[in-house]
């Protein structure tokens, strides 16, 4: 059966027998045929339907066709059809290589066998379908390349600009028509934009198989008219279906509105990390301004403490300073300790520590707050210790923090309950409390920074919403995790923080070296002290409340005066503010006090209102053993002068 096409064949022959004999073979094959007699007549035909092929005569009566080839050929519209020059006069080898010089693309004589001719035919339309095909895709790659937002150039071998899109001839400055067929390095040239040298190019690299994107590095095209202009590029081989290497492809776009979003988010980066540098240096500030004036206070307290009186006023309102004092202080400990936490300089000092043990120190620090609003408090504690690998303080905060934030949330004559278990190697620490609640919209948020809980009305809130924050980030730093529980407003909360557990073993070993180390408190001696502090205050109270303990005392308030004392005094401990007036600091006097005959060994306690990390290293580095931060606890400080004696640097237990 012969195969049937819709594909049409244009006969321009004079005699009109070869028209009927070539219509008969070509139509029996499936072909449309259309007849022209003259080589206008045919032209005229052949610019109205568009065939898909011709078979032209050589000879005929108004022109030959070697013009009328020569005519199809040169019209862009019809020199894609392929055109059959037949003939039976013209045979020779000159007649042939004459057809085919004029444009034909095949040429045959009479007499041809009806295969053969049909065999022609066909190959001649699928060369022709063929050469479609590539001519679309290159029209389509065109297209895509024209309408990309970045620069394509391509490359032979030889390094030769084959094709530069719209997009390139704007950022070069060289069109297709003039950058074709000059060298690549010429009409793209690049530079390192830091040092202005040009940088390798795209066909060289690609030649020797370096990698075609140049990653990060900033780079400067150099546009024809000399504008530089910051590019990222990419390059690769081109190759065939062979693989072989014909040529090399650069891709580039212009990123100077990308180099500005970076300039402008550097800048503001910057700009943030100066901002959160003067925070902190503000806070820091802060807390040195507001420990200053508690220091004094603190003295004070702790001053009436010891007094014996039986006035009822002095006796109920000591407790109540005392309990507002110690929110001061964990107040401006909690802005300290977000400082830290942001810029991740909280360290842990940990050691062994019993939680049982622990739980009923904090309960009993806290215990005032919580009976002052009418509290009932249970304490569910388990018969077997539990031993934990922790930093004390910071679990007293842990501890401290969710029992104040169960009374503050809790309405007078309310029930807190605190309980310690077990649960495989966790250590299960549950706050709860039937206090107002949390809403359920509010508990995922509740340990974020400066969070709280939905206010009440007619109720101030208290605190500064940093508590939970600074619990969640010492629980997750001690490898445990907290979460929170709450059925709705007014239904109460519980807090549940797990803890890892040490190994009963391990545990036991750790306690036996904690044993060893442990040194036995020294016996009560009457110590030279010098206290020396701009703070009049703050210097004559401590002054009051340790000569009250039987130390000898000198009080100095600057530099020059602290120096002259001590040549006179010879203290065995100074207590030594760091920022003094009159031009020479803490550091200053403490690196001179060292110079002063017989106070080579003297012990140095930095007292100051700044307790930053950097604040400790640097008062470690001017020679003194010790850093406290200001309100001090006297208690601390007790424990430190009996368990360290001058001349040795052993801390306090």
């Amino acid at each position: 059966m012969a195969e049937r096409t819709s594909l049409t064949i244009l006969i321009i022959d004079d005699e009109e027998a070869n028209r009927y004999a070539l219509r008969r073979i070509l139509e029996k094959s499936g072909f449309v045929v259309l007849e022209a007699a003259t080589g206008a007549a045919g032209l005229r035909i052949l610019s109205e339907t568009r065939p898909d092929l011709v078979i032209l005569d050589v000879k005929l009566p108004d022109m030959n066709g070697f013009e009328v080839c020569q005519k199809i050929k040169a019209d862009p519209i019809t020199s894609v059809i392929p055109v059959l020059q037949a003939s039976a006069s013209f045979v020779e080898s000159e007649k042939r290589a004459e057809g085919l010089e004029s444009g034909a693309d095949a040429y045959v004589t009479h007499p041809i066998s009806a295969r053969e001719l049909v065999a022609n035919v066909r190959a001649l339309l699928r060369i022709r379908q063929a050469e479609q095909a590539a001519r679309e895709q290159r029209e389509l790659l065109r297209v895509t390349l024209d309408s990309i937002g970045d620069g394509v150039i391509a490359a032979d071998p030889l390094g030769r600009v084959t094709f530069i899109n719209p997009v390139a001839g704007a950022l070069t400055g060289w069109t297709q028509e003039e950058g074709a067929g000059q060298l690549l390095d010429r009409v793209y040239r690049v530079v390192d934009e830091t040092t202005g040298e040009p940088v390798e190019g795209p066909l060289t690299r690609v030649l020797r198989g370096a990698p075609g994107s140049d990653g990060n590095r900033p780079l400067l095209l150099i546009a024809r008219d000399g504008t530089p202009r910051p590019v990222g590029q990419m390059s690769a081989p081109i190759q065939d279906d062979k693989g072989e290497f014909v040529g090399v492809v650069v891709v580039f776009r212009d990123v100077s509105e990308r180099r500005q979003m970076e300039n402008e988010l550097r800048r503001r980066a910057d700009e943030l990390a100066d901002r959160d540098r003067r925070k902190d240096e503000f806070l820091a500030m802060l807390a040195h301004e507001l420990r200053n004036p508690l220091a004094p206070i603190r003295h004070a307290v702790q001053l009436l403490r010891t007094e014996n009186t039986t006035d009822p006023i002095i006796s109920e309102m000591g407790p109540i300073m005392e309990r507002q004092l110690r929110n001061l202080v964990r107040l401006v400990d909690d802005l300290m300790d977000v400082s830290r936490i942001t810029q991740g300089k909280i360290e842990l000092c940990k050691e062994l520590v019993e939680l049982s043990t622990a739980v009923r120190r904090t309960v009993e620090a806290v215990r005032p707050q919580i009976e002052d609003k009418q509290h009932r408090l249970d304490v569910e504690l388990p018969a077997d210790p539990l031993w934990l690998e922790a930093d004390p303080a910071r679990l007293d905060q842990v501890l401290s923090n969710l029992l104040n934030n169960s009374s503050k949330y809790t309405q007078p004559g309310g029930q807190i309950q605190l309980s310690v278990t077990r649960e495989d190697n966790r250590a299960v620490v549950r706050v709860r409390d039937n206090g107002i609640g949390i809403p359920e919209h509010m508990q995922r948020a509740i340990f974020d920074m400066f969070q709280q809980a939905d206010r009440v009305p007619g109720r101030v809130s208290e605190g500064l919403g940093l508590g939970l924050t600074l619990v969640r980030t010492l629980v997750e730093m001690h490898g445990g995790s907290i979460e929170v529980q709450s059925p709705g407003r007014d239904q109460g909360s519980e807090f549940v923080v797990r803890l890892p557990i040490l190994d009963s073993r391990i545990a036991q070993e750790k306690q036996a070296e904690a044993l060893k180390r442990k040194a036995p408190l020294a016996n009560p001696k009457s110590l030279r002290i010098m206290i020396v502090d701009d703070n009049v205050d703050g210097a004559r109270s401590l002054g009051l409340l340790l000569r009250k303990e039987g130390h000898q005392i000198e009080v100095a308030h600057d530099g020059p005066a602290a120096l002259e004392a001590a040549a006179r005094f010879c203290p065995e401990v100074v207590l030594l503010d760091i920022g003094l007036p009159k031009g020479m600091d803490g550091y200053e006097v403490a690196r001179r006090l060292r110079q002063l005959p017989g106070l080579k060994d003297v012990m140095l306690v930095a007292l100051t209102g700044f307790g930053q990390e950097e604040d400790r290293q640097r008062s470690s580095e001017a020679g003194f053993q010790f850093h406290l931060v200001k309100p001090l606890d006297p208690a601390l400080l007790r424990d430190l002068l009996l368990r360290t004696r001058p001349g040795t640097e052993e801390p306090p237990s």
